[in-house]
């Protein structure tokens, strides 16, 4: 008999786990039922469900149906990073990065940041990389710096492409100074919605550096730029209207049409 109260007791066990269901949770998260949510994943995070411990964290930290808690935010912010997830390392690392409830801690920051980053998490990728180029309160690197840029810059980071585009224009970190190259990596990250990549390329473009010198070319990703309000390319903008004719003027808001259409701005 003690057996077979034991395999009862047992078979039960999957029942107890499945009693809150993490997509019905997620879905009153969404869907702003903040009651809900919080009760479904504070069963599912005391499970040790690494996502219901994120969203946990996040409740916490916004007060989205429970009172503001920055500790508590933490709490679990940092039990969902020892299972994995790369956000919650990425939110720890910001905590001891802004001081946040810790003593601020740049190379502990820095040590959440690379866990994320090697999860491939770019937001990640960028700020370890901005912390060891500044070298600010940790010790600094370069080459660590652009390691972390690079691998975001091919994941498709706009201000991580734009980084290494002016690497390239600086011949710094290692860089040989190369216009071509810079051009290159600008042109990624313009396309993306830089607004410092779009500046970048049209004052290449107006200069002639790295690329054959076009007004049209750089008129238009200054207007990109001039869009999300980027105040270097509004003024770059108006001294190219004041010098061009009425058809150069005519050509140069054509290709600026053209490309305020295909690409994307800063908001």
């Amino acid at each position: 008999m003690p057996k077979l109260a034991t395999l009862f007791a047992l078979l039960l066990l999957p029942l107890v786990a499945l009693a809150v269901d993490y997509d019905e949770t997620y879905q009153a998260y969404k869907n702003e039922d903040y009651a809900k949510a919080l009760a479904g994943f504070t069963e599912l995070a005391e499970q040790n469900h690494m996502k219901a411990q994120f969203y946990l964290g996040t409740m916490y930290r916004e007060g989205l149906g429970v009172e503001k808690s920055y500790a508590t935010s933490l709490e679990w912010y940092r039990k969902a990073a020892e299972h994995g997830e790369p956000k919650a390392m990425h939110n720890v690392a910001m905590f001891y990065h802004n001081g946040i409830v810790v003593q601020r801690s740049f190379p502990t920051a820095a040590e959440w940041y690379e866990q994320a980053a090697e999860k491939d998490y770019v937001p990640s990728m960028t700020n370890v990389a901005r912390l060891y180029y500044k070298g600010d309160e940790i010790k600094k690197d370069i080459p660590r710096a652009i390691y972390w840029w690079q691998r975001a810059a091919d994941l498709g980071s706009k201000g991580a492409q734009h980084n290494i585009g002016l690497m390239y224009f600086l011949g710094e970190g290692g860089f040989e100074k190369d216009y071509a190259m810079a051009a290159e990596w600008y042109r990624k990250a313009a396309k993306n919605g830089s607004k410092e990549a779009q500046n970048s390329l049209g004052a290449m473009y107006f200069d002639g550096n790295g690329v054959e010198k076009d007004i049209n070319e750089a008129y238009a990703w200054f207007k990109l730029a001039a869009r999300a309000e980027f105040e270097q390319a509004i003024l770059n903008v108006s001294v190219i209207e004041a010098n061009l004719n009425e058809e150069e003027m005519a050509a140069a808001t054509a290709k600026a049409e053209d490309y305020l259409a295909k690409y994307p701005s800063e908001k």
